[in-house]
């Protein structure tokens, strides 16, 4: 599944040395896209992330938003039944990754990045999510996202293309 070794094996380094000793990680949805669209630019990097998740002899475990699997699930929706399948066997079977809820809490935190930051309800959602659970990085793939860091500093915010 996940772990392929790839032309990007310098960018992997260096994205597992930025992630350092991080155990919890956030999945952004374009983190989750990436991994299953191999003609994307960033896949092998999210292949690697994902393939260190899938190892039960590594620490570094995800999370992702459930508001993420509401995204990941409109297309194969649309396509066909087998894809929808597909996509639902890896949101709820693929090992040490795990949703995170959305709750009341949650869109109170939701609410206060929107009226910080002015991002878009589902990607304050999605971060909102991982600030409520203790995650220690958000790795994304959206360059807008890269504005949050300094607002957010309690995460290691990786964007993916840094490490093309």
């Amino acid at each position: 599944m996940a772990g392929k070794s790839g032309p990007s094996s310098m960018g992997s380094s260096e994205l597992d040395a930025s992630l350092g000793s991080v155990e919890r990680v956030l999945l952004d949805t374009s983190t989750l896209i990436a991994f299953h669209s191999p003609h994307e630019r960033v896949h092998p990097l999210a292949d690697h992330v994902l393939g260190r998740v899938e190892r039960g002899d590594d620490t570094l475990r995800a999370y992702y938003s459930a508001l993420s699997a509401g995204e990941l699930l409109v297309r194969p929706i649309r396509t066909s039944a087998e894809r929808f399948t597909h996509m639902n066997a890896f949101l709820t079977g693929f090992p040490n990754l795990s949703i995170l809820p959305a709750d009341l809490s949650t869109a109170a935190q939701a609410a206060n990045i929107r009226a910080i930051t002015r991002i878009k309800l589902v990607d304050a959602f999605i971060i909102a999510t991982g600030l409520i659970a203790g995650c220690e990085a958000i790795i994304h793939n959206d360059e807008q996202w890269k504005q949050m860091a300094p607002l957010f500093s309690q995460f290691r915010w990786v964007y993916l293309r840094d490490y093309l």
